[in-house]
């Protein structure tokens, strides 16, 4: 979710620029089980994870319960339209669907949402790199310390040179059993290290993490190698990219429409319980609390919130250390409401590249309005700063997109923000592995234990999207009514 960079942006600025890599996508259509006996399951969150899974189990015929802790559904997709001109709105969450999410794709067409093809921004792409403004030209090269053969290579050379047989390497990033033992070295590094094992300057790494390095966990010194590459892998496959006409949210909103009197708001579940009879949720409602049983339970909360739910009897010890060590991507929003997109008559795209986890993009799905919207996206360290500043976080994101877009202030109308660390019902955004982590946790995240299974995109193979959430969930319920859940 959110790490949306355009397929221009991803290609020609901030990652590779390399021949698109094939990658198996996700299959929407599926076969049910053989109809089994009925089932009770809950599902605990209504993001898109629970609500796929809901909405499969009822379909099988299944009495399901869906419990979730905010007073809406949709999870980390949220559309904002307050306090925009002119009917325009944002995503602080989950924004576009690659051509490749056939899933997704599915779920859209299941709900009658119209996909619209997100168009390239025109213009040139804006850097900061060092403090420096500097315009997108082949002639102006970027001010970063290349030996003499990198600089003969050129921006493009570069990434071919040392990014393209890591994107081979990596292979079918849905295929079972991924990763293999084979990738366990790339796994075993961060993404700097391992450029700078393939003979990489200090200048050609600072080149090749800009961008979406950078925005993925605390960046590219601390997410693991494999990680960045297998999002890397599948974001090349990607020729288009959707939205969703009228927000994204209409996605969930309207999965939960089919299943409304299933489903409980302001229901945090505080306790889960298990044994071989049932397992039941322990739901804390104002100062009281009630009890919910099932024969299953389909848990869909991050892992940074499941911590805080006391689990009886514990989960084994590698799943609560999955539970313990897993991290989401800490973000911070911030969407900036312009008189006009002042930069267009300057030839700009709207898109600002730098050297630290932060990014400038141009966000105005209605292009008939005058007004703009530009989004300063910030990650990791940078937006955990923003986050602490005594400064208004509005107005700072304003002063420091100022330093390259030098009109923005006086253009400036108002905006929204999202800080997803301080979501409680997400604390980050979306996750991420540090080095070592994938080999060792991946096999144990999505595991089901007893009668408790585990869904969400940090339970899929598309982490941080639609996608995974999505898919993750339709595991979920072909386990539940497969009977392949522990009884």
């Amino acid at each position: 979710m959110g790490h949306d960079l355009s397929r221009r942006a991803f290609l020609k600025g901030g990652l590779f620029a390399t021949a698109a890599l094939a990658a198996t996508p996700l299959r929407a259509s599926f076969e049910p089980p053989a109809a089994g006996p009925r089932r009770r399951v809950l599902v605990v969150g209504a993001g898109l994870a629970g609500l796929a899974a809901a909405y499969e189990l009822t379909q099988a015929g299944h009495e399901v319960t869906v419990l979730e802790a905010r007073g809406r559904a949709g999870g980390r997709v949220r559309t904002l339209r307050e306090p925009f001109a002119d009917g325009l709105y944002v995503e602080a969450g989950a924004a576009t669907v690659p051509d490749t999410h056939d899933l997704t794709i599915h779920y859209a067409r299941l709900c009658d949402l119209p996909l619209d093809p997100i168009p390239h921004s025109p213009g040139a792409i804006l850097y900061q790199v060092r403090g420096r403004r500097i315009v997108e030209s082949a002639e102006t090269p970027l001010p970063f310390d290349l030996t003499p053969e990198e600089k003969t290579l050129g921006r493009r050379g570069i990434r071919e040179r040392y990014l393209q047989p890591l994107l081979l390497q990596v292979g079918d990033t849905a295929a079972p059993g991924w990763p293999g033992p084979e990738l366990a070295e790339l796994d075993r590094v961060s993404f700097a290290e391992l450029l700078r094992s393939r003979g990489a300057s200090p200048g050609a790494v600072s080149l090749l993490r800009m961008g979406f390095p950078d925005l993925l966990g605390d960046g590219a010194d601390a997410v693991s190698a494999l990680d960045l590459l297998r999002e890397a892998a599948q974001r090349a496959a990607t020729k288009q990219s959707f939205a969703v006409r009228g927000g994204t949210d209409r996605l969930p909103l309207a999965l939960a429409a089919r299943l409304t009197d299933r489903i409980q708001y302001g229901s945090p579940v505080v306790r889960i319980e298990q044994d071989a009879a049932a397992v039941r949720a322990v739901v804390k409602t104002g100062d009281t609390h009630r009890t919910l049983s099932a024969d299953h339970l389909i848990c869909t909360v991050p892992f940074p919130v499941l911590r805080s739910i006391e689990i009886v009897p514990p989960l084994p010890a590698e799943k609560r250390r999955a539970i313990s060590e897993l991290q989401l991507t800490s973000v911070a929003r911030f969407f900036l409401q312009t008189r006009s997109r002042f930069w267009e008559p300057q030839g700009l795209s709207g898109l600002v590249l730098t050297d630290r986890p932060w990014s400038v993009f141009p966000r105005t799905p209605d292009p008939a309005s005058r007004r703009g919207i530009l989004e300063s996206y910030s990650a990791g360290v940078e937006a955990r700063r923003i986050a602490k500043s005594r400064e208004s976080p509005l107005l700072l994101a304003v002063r420091e997109a100022a330093a390259v877009l030098p009109e923005l202030p006086d253009q400036f109308e108002g905006g929204a923000a999202k800080l997803w660390d301080e979501d409680e019902w997400a604390r980050g955004a979306y996750t991420w592995f540090k080095p070592g982590q994938m080999r060792s946790l991946l096999p144990l995240i999505g595991r089901s234990e007893g009668r408790l299974l585990f869904a969400g995109e940090h339970a899929s193979d598309h982490p941080g999207w639609m996608q995974g959430a999505l898919a993750s969930g339709v595991r979920a319920a072909r386990e539940v009514m497969a009977g392949r859940a522990g009884t």
